[in-house]
């Protein structure tokens, strides 16, 4: 897995889509080594300031408060940022120095719940952001490989086929990650072309390693739910935004609903139909299989059918597409689905 793994990252670098890092007076990034927060402070518009903190004590974590306020002098009066109408809780300070900012909450609140966001804070330089990334990758990325090795005796017998499978599709997996989210970026620079020489990967990289991995270790890392049942029906689940729903009728029909959303800002893609019974099997070892060929009928230019394959055993799906992209876009439905039992009603 080492090896092929620092194969991608060198193909990443050929190709160009590791950004060269320059500094930027108008972002400022901040680091808290007790806790593993990164705090972010940039420039907005009309005077104002975004604050942005990342909470890394997993690695790879993308679990982010944002807010904004305005900053008179060398303090900075910040709440959570919201939609309108909405309320923004609690009031904070942020006293800001060139080499620290201080979080504390504004005075006057009854009873403030802390976000987690107050303490000490100090500036890092833009190599040092670097650093702290790789660190955090290479961390993830040995979280992944401890969690790989255990799953092969935690998980069930009937389910290690998803396991084998997931393995084989992780490299996949990672760059078509790397290559499509944001990540949780404090970088404080622009992204510019590489230059002709490859370069070590920037923060920017590292970090969206990092978080394409700990999704990885967080799928491996969850066990399916024990009453999903064997069959067709459940509710199923990827590494993160892949949602399939599966019912089978009396009348034999399987009933498909999936949904994949991979950038949180992006439109989901959905595909909903209906399988016969003559397009469902089942092997000698239990498995399931079904076969869904979709058309959009609603597409103002005609589209190729898309062809869905789902695979069952034991309490993991299996989704393989052809002819995908467009009915979905920068989206996507293949990958290995953790089950989880019908809800109840």
């Amino acid at each position: 897995m080492r090896n092929a793994l620092f194969a991608f990252i060198g193909l990443f670098l050929q190709l160009g889509l590791v950004p060269e890092l320059k500094a930027q007076s108008e972002k400022a990034c901040y680091f808290d080594e007790t806790t593993m927060r990164y705090l972010t402070l940039e420039k907005s518009d009309f005077g104002s300031m975004s604050i942005q903190v990342r909470f890394a004590g997993d690695p790879g974590s993308m679990a982010l408060w944002v807010g904004n306020g305005v900053k008179k002098d060398k303090t900075l009066h910040f709440a959570r940022s919201a939609g309108e109408g909405e309320d923004r809780g609690v009031a904070f300070v942020a006293e800001i120095a060139e080499s620290k900012v201080e979080i504390r909450f504004k005075e006057g609140q009854k009873a403030p719940q802390d976000a987690g966001i107050n303490g000490v804070y100090k500036r890092i330089s833009e190599t040092k952001q670097a650093q702290l990334a790789k660190k955090e990758f290479q961390a993830a990325n040995e979280r992944l490989s401890t969690a790989l090795k255990a799953a092969g005796k935690s998980w069930q017998a009937a389910d290690r086929w998803a396991l084998n499978l997931w393995k084989e599709q992780w490299p996949l997996l990672r760059e078509r990650w790397t290559s499509l989210a944001p990540s949780a970026s404090l970088s404080s620079a622009p992204a510019e072309k590489l230059p002709t020489k490859p370069q070590e990967p920037g923060t920017e990289m590292w970090l969206k390693l990092a978080q394409a991995t700990a999704r990885g270790y967080i799928f491996i890392e969850t066990l399916p739910d024990p009453k999903t049942p064997t069959g067709w029906d459940g509710e199923y689940d990827d590494m993160g935004g892949g949602h399939a729903s599966l019912r089978l009728g009396r009348d034999g029909k399987l009933r498909v609903s999936l949904s994949s959303q991979r950038l949180s800002a992006g439109e989901p893609s959905t595909i909903d139909g209906v399988i016969p019974p003559q397009k469902l099997s089942s092997g000698k070892n239990g498995e399931l299989t079904a076969v869904l060929e979709f058309q959009d009928a609603d597409s103002v230019v005609p589209k190729k059918p898309l062809r869905i394959t789902l695979t069952k055993a034991g309490h993991y799906l299996q989704i393989e597409t052809e002819d995908a992209q467009p009915h979905v876009g920068l989206n996507w439905l293949d990958g290995v689905y953790r089950g989880s039992p019908v809800p109840q009603e």
